[in-house]
């Protein structure tokens, strides 16, 4: 059992986009800025192609590093930013990170963070549909597909109801546009006794192991992938 925790350790620390450590909320806003400058840098140096899907948000997102793999045969380009918030996303990621490559879809994780900062729900819908309104005023063809938060154990989890409203509120915000889709990402991940899946996590940690994200691509790729490939195959 050792072994094979260690590995899915050493898995995910090799994921993470040029960092030198998981970065989350509680990090200096000088690391979280320059590991989004090292991520822009290399976005630019090579560039996704358009028309292609492109992930953003937070750390959960980042260290994603089955999510080609795992939505095989997509075009995926990964550039989620540990310790950063829906309002990252809104006023910083939607403008640099995304809009100048021009993606067909994009998959979206943020929320977490900004609970445990003590944002409120309605501050992450807020931020949310700043986000997606600057989304498709520039590209109006563009999907959008939102995750719901990840129910990580610890402190963390004492705010599931906060992590329940938020998410019920981005449904809600999602459902009143035909181009945007909400997915249940939180439900999968909690056991039959209302607790965090303790399998799916690291343990004392609040990030997933392999299993976690085994549980995400059950949950995202039914969804994404019948929309998403006829538009693959016509690239």
């Amino acid at each position: 059992m050792l072994p094979r925790l260690l590995f899915s350790l050493l898995i995910l620390a090799g994921s993470v986009m040029g960092a030198d450590e998981v970065l989350t909320d509680k990090s200096p806003t000088s690391k979280i800025q320059v590991l989004y400058e090292k991520t822009l840098a290399a976005a630019q140096k090579d560039p996704p192609s358009p028309g292609g899907v492109i992930c953003v948000g937070s750390s959960h997102m980042q260290l994603w590093s089955s999510v080609k793999e795992d939505l095989a045969p997509l075009t995926v380009r990964n550039f989620g930013i540990g310790g950063s918030r829906m309002d990252h996303a809104a006023d910083l990621f939607v403008q640099k990170l995304v809009i100048p490559f021009q993606p067909r879809a994009v998959i979206l994780y943020e929320g977490s963070n900004d609970l445990n900062a003590g944002f409120a729900p309605e501050d992450v819908r807020r931020n949310f549909r700043k986000f997606h309104q600057t989304l498709h005023a520039a590209l109006p063809a563009t999907r959008l597909y939102v995750l719901g938060l990840v129910p990580s154990p610890g402190k963390r989890f004492g705010k599931i109801d906060d992590l329940r409203r938020t998410n019920a509120l981005l449904e809600e915000e999602c459902a009143s546009q035909p181009w945007i889709r909400f997915i249940d990402t939180t439900s999968p991940l909690i056991g039959a006794d209302g607790q965090p899946k303790a399998e799916c996590f690291i343990p004392g940690d609040i990030h997933m192991l392999p299993a976690g994200y085994a549980v995400w691509k059950a949950a995202i790729a039914p969804i994404v992938l019948p929309v998403e490939k006829p538009f693959e195959a016509a690239q």
